[in-house]
């Protein structure tokens, strides 16, 4: 009789926490119970310095691929002056950041034409210098390559049509405790997999 091989359950999902120091009684408790819930591996604990110094720092461990969840309480908890950054096209105008600031225009695998030219506009209006354009696979092949080129400081912007343009099953990413289901930034703005 021929042996039947032992499965392994799939490591767990490795998270760190963040938030801002000042408040870290608000933030850490409700986080740790969300990290314990998803049965992630709680990694690190991060509170933030006024300069936001620790957020790159941050994306160096997600980038190594030290960890896979970055745990908030509230996306307002992310330190709005912190380089690397997503921002949203949305409906509203840009703020204009200057010339300086190298960004990368991420698009989803539908409508790539349409998103292109809209993400390439925003980042016009905005006074940004588009280094680089990134079409996303189903799969979420490239978002890691993303985030290594926000870790590295390659780029300091990626710039995408909406929340819902990032794969939910993308790692790394960030969740926000409590207000969301597990893997997910937002609410989903699209279906990544129309029903066949």
């Amino acid at each position: 009789m021929r042996s039947q091989p032992t499965r392994h359950p799939s490591p767990p999902l490795r998270a760190a926490i963040y938030g801002p120091a000042r408040e870290i009684g608000r933030w850490q408790p409700t986080c740790t119970a969300w990290s314990t819930e998803c049965g992630y591996e709680l990694v690190s604990v991060i509170d933030e310095t006024p300069d936001a110094t620790r957020w790159g720092d941050l994306l160096v461990m997600m980038a190594d691929g030290d960890i896979d969840i970055v745990v908030v309480a509230s996306l307002a908890d992310l330190p709005a002056d912190r380089m690397a950054r997503v921002e949203t096209i949305g409906r509203r105008q840009p703020v204009r950041h200057g010339r300086g600031l190298r960004t990368l225009v991420y698009v989803p695998p539908w409508d790539v034409e349409l998103w292109r030219r809209r993400g390439l506009t925003w980042a016009d209006r905005a006074g940004l210098t588009v280094r680089d354009l990134v079409v996303e696979t189903p799969d979420a092949h490239e978002w890691p390559g993303v985030v290594r080129m926000m870790a590295a400081d390659e780029v300091q912007l990626v710039v995408m049509g909406s929340w819902g343009h990032l794969p939910p099953h993308r790692l790394p990413r960030v969740e926000v405790a409590g207000a969301t289901l597990p893997g997910l930034l937002q609410p989903r703005a699209v279906d990544w997999y129309p029903a066949q």
